[in-house]
């Protein structure tokens, strides 16, 4: 199971019809018995306790080949999870808000390149910002406030020079999505996507769970207890986190998008497609879907994590495979249970087996004069939420060939995949450093999961 390594925060990441399918390989592990017993695995530490869990789905070629669910939607009343049961999707909205966005395009009603002023006037330098920098998470726009106080700050970059998750872009579309629909969000979705798929139970949280259909939210404790988490309201801007769903109404809703039946075949292998960067650059994230591969193995997805529930739901074309997984308990911190992401990846491996890439690339032989370049203490140009808890700054220490990252939370060691870039064996964290003409280096960048660059600069 991946981790992000010490000396960064774990707390606050978030966080097909494409291509041709392809054809069984032979040894092929995913036939729908083995399958079932390989998830039933992972969720065996909640059997007969009283431990929260989830519900997988597991589909082939558009069919489902596993639904079960795992564990108590709330222990207080001793109620298991159903595939009936309702979950908080958190940032696996920001998959709808993106379709929805994406089906007023194929409408005519709203244009890709429309600047952010268009329909929310006054926001500061949304006359650069265009819809599709704010589908692509490249609009420069900060994170960890409201909508309301980032309208009136200047970005922190440039549009489509960098990716940075945030969700006041997805906040900023629910507000467009009203502004051209003429209806509230969660009303535009009910009528565009809810009602036409038969999604009776998908729709907008507005209060703490109470029915008995709904789960409840929990965290693990370090003495591997649990408790209930606290009830985090979404509120005004539901459209980067704020949807609740079943397992069955989201099966619906990925067979639906794999029949092309939310949007048309090319808008959808639009929105999977990696943003373009300034400089060249990829991203790792399309329109509204997470695009970084898995082991080699091409993923079309999106994960969430908000108030004791953490969700994963995916597509492997190359595989045939979707898979959907909702969990009622927190990713952080960890417990007995694997996050949601963790059990899909295992998933994909009872199915994939051999086919499956090596976990991190192959560290580089690297000189140590070249790596002695980058010995020293950095500043990170981080937010003041995320310097609370990981810090503001690195030490590099280099050994010989070793090269160690440390930071507020400890340390880790970092490998080199060139002579500029390094990755942890840790977690998904790259470090590249920008040396000038002569060798030198006091700037480089650090990227988590491809989806959060953060500045670094030398401290002299």
């Amino acid at each position: 199971m991946r981790r992000v390594p010490a000396f960064l925060s774990r707390s606050w990441l978030v966080p097909l019809a494409l291509v041709a399918v392809a054809a069984p390989c032979a040894g092929e592990t995913g036939a729908a018995g083995s399958l079932s017993t390989a998830v039933d695995s992972i969720f065996a530490p909640a059997a007969g306790r009283p431990l929260p869990g989830g519900v997988v789905v597991v589909l082939r070629d558009g069919a489902v080949v596993h639904a079960k669910a795992y564990g108590l939607s709330s222990l207080a009343a001793g109620e298991s999870n159903t595939t009936r049961t309702r979950f908080r999707l958190a940032s696996v909205t920001k998959s709808f808000t993106a379709l929805a966005v994406m089906q007023l395009v194929e409408q005519g009603r709203l244009d890709l390149d429309d600047p952010l002023e268009k329909y929310l006037p006054g926001f500061v330098g949304g006359e650069r910002i265009r819809i599709r920098h704010l589908l692509s998470h490249t609009a420069g726009l900060p994170d960890f406030m409201s909508l309301d106080e980032a309208m009136k700050l200047p970005p922190d970059g440039a549009p489509g020079e960098r990716l940075n998750y945030s969700n006041i872009g997805y906040a900023a579309l629910g507000r467009v999505i009203e502004k051209v629909t003429g209806v509230s969000y969660g009303e535009h979705l009910r009528r565009a996507i809810f009602e036409p798929l038969g999604m009776a139970e998908t729709g907008v949280d507005g209060r703490e769970p109470t029915d008995k259909g709904d789960a409840v939210g929990y965290l693990f404790t370090a003495d591997g207890g649990t408790t209930k988490a606290e009830y985090t309201v979404t509120g005004r801007d539901a459209a980067a986190g704020g949807l609740h769903s079943t397992a069955e109404d989201m099966t619906r809703w990925l067979q639906a998008l794999l029949a092309n039946r939310i949007v048309k075949a090319d808008t959808f292998a639009r929105m999977a497609r990696p943003a373009a960067l300034s400089g060249g650059r990829q991203a790792v994230y399309g329109f509204g879907f997470m695009l970084a591969p898995y082991r080699g193995v091409r993923e079309v997805g999106h994960g969430g994590d908000i108030s004791g529930f953490n969700t994963w739901v995916a597509l492997y074309p190359d595989e045939r495979l979707g898979v959907i997984v909702l969990c009622n308990y927190g990713m952080r911190p960890p417990g007995p249970l694997p996050t949601a992401g963790d059990v899909a990846h295992e998933v994909l491996g009872a199915v994939a087996g051999a086919r499956l890439g090596p976990e991190w690339p192959l560290a580089a032989s690297v000189p140590a004069s070249v790596l002695q370049r980058y010995a020293g203490r950095y500043r990170l140009a981080v937010p003041p939420p995320v310097a609370e808890v990981m810090g503001d700054a690195i030490a590099i220490q280099v050994e010989g060939t070793r090269v160690t990252a440390s930071g507020k939370q400890g340390a880790v060691e970092i490998f080199p995949e060139n002579a500029t870039s390094f990755f942890s064996k840790a977690g998904p964290v790259r470090l590249t450093f920008l040396p000038r003409a002569d060798g030198s280096c006091d700037e480089g960048v650090l990227s988590l999961m491809g989806l959060r660059e953060f500045r670094l600069q030398r401290e002299r």
